[in-house]
């Protein structure tokens, strides 16, 4: 029987995130050669590494899975690392567990969740490192997963290291990987639903299993909050992690079903307009609100802020319906106006006559700058 107590590491020595360091440079049958002082700054113990790259307990043999990690460059590195390092010790997952329950995707890990200061220390400082912290102090770390979750092709290398961590802790292999996960609750490390992780360990989407269009994300900021969650403070970040596209099928234990990645498609296109007209630098997607929920799309210069959400239903008045509300949260929640300038919901339907009077309306009678664009995807040219 799985029992994750049998996942340990030490938690008092500090360096564990290096080894995304390393990983940049060296092929993983030789990462294990440079742990001790061969590179500036990187002092990692042996056991340490070992377990937290999941190397084989015969022949000592480092998993494939580092040097496809390695393909795929830096941002998959840090984030498997990041994974990986959560994964090796029973008390990490129940640390991360224990404060992602209440939130999708984000969460705040508190000092007294670990059994000691060194252990939150090298914790928090992993988690910075790493690049997925939204605030931290010496008594919590805040963080933010939702780039996880849109790095390609991620999934199956989390498929991969998830089953050596299982396989660790006395999984026999006789039922699947995601019922065993979920038993477990290992989704709620990552505060996903049940059938949430099972799509996307298998398929790399967050699509929604009813088979429609819009993002889970937008289903769960209409039906789940923290009221208790203290404020964030929202901090621009640049670039884009380009998303599927097409027609995916998700199953995760149930029926599969087809749903198309519209949403995809358009924060990708939008993506490479706007850096055209502004620049790389002051265009970012999935930009963390410092609340726990995410921008679709920013443009910050030294003039504006822009923040557009993409829907994609099937009539205008729906798109604006569902857009406002997470627009004014993403702007307002924290009572002042200096985090945007525009607010614009972007959908590929044509803005009706009833629509536009209705913003202007709500421009007019309320100073809300809200706007409304129309963007229309642009069908790759066939070959002749």
């Amino acid at each position: 029987m799985t029992d994750l107590t049998k996942l340990n590491v030490s938690l008092t020595k500090h360096g564990a995130h290096k080894i995304a360091l390393l990983l940049r440079k060296y092929d993983k049958d030789n990462i294990l050669l440079h742990l001790e002082n061969s590179e500036p700054g990187v002092n990692i113990e042996l056991a340490q590494a070992k377990k937290n790259l999941s190397v084989s307990r015969r022949g000592g043999v480092v998993p494939d899975l580092w040097n496809d990690a390695r393909q795929k460059g830096s941002e998959t590195i840090d984030a498997l690392v990041l994974v990986s390092i959560i994964l090796s010790h029973h008390e990490l997952i129940d640390a991360i567990r224990n404060s992602a329950a209440r939130y999708r995707f984000a969460g705040t890990v508190k000092r007294a969740q670990l059994q000691n200061e060194k252990a939150y220390t090298n914790l928090a400082h992993t988690i910075e490192e790493l690049g997925y912290s939204t605030e931290h102090s010496k008594d919590h770390i805040r963080y933010d997963f939702h780039k996880l979750f849109q790095i390609p092709g991620l999934h199956t290398l989390f498929e991969k290291l998830l089953r050596l961590k299982l396989v660790t802790a006395g999984w026999d292999e006789s039922n699947s990987i995601i019922e065993e996960s979920i038993r477990l609750k290992l989704h709620e490390v990552f505060s996903l639903g049940k059938k949430q992780f099972g799509t996307w360990l298998i398929t790399g989407s967050l699509t929604p299993e009813n088979g429609g269009t819009a993002k889970i994300e937008d289903h769960e900021f209409f039906s789940e909050a923290d009221d208790d969650r203290p404020a964030g403070k929202f901090e621009f970040r640049s670039g884009h992690n380009t998303k599927k596209t097409g027609v995916t099928v998700a199953s995760a234990s149930t029926k599969p079903q087809t749903s198309t990645l519209l949403h995809n498609e358009i924060q990708n296109q939008m993506y490479e307009s706007l850096v055209k007209k502004h620049g790389k630098g002051c265009v970012g997607t999935e930009v963390p609100t410092g609340d726990g929920t995410a921008i679709d799309i920013v443009v910050n210069t030294k003039d504006f802020c822009w923040f557009y959400e993409i829907k994609t239903d099937s009539s205008v008045r729906v798109c604006i319906r569902q857009a406002i509300p997470q627009l004014l949260e993403y702007a307002y929640w924290q009572g002042d106006n200096s985090r945007a300038d525009k607010l614009i919901i972007v959908s590929p339907k044509a803005l009706t006559p009833q629509a536009a009077a209705y913003l202007a309306f709500l421009k007019g009678q309320f100073k809300l700058n809200i706007y409304y664009e129309q963007f229309q995807i642009k069908q790759p040219k066939a070959e002749k």
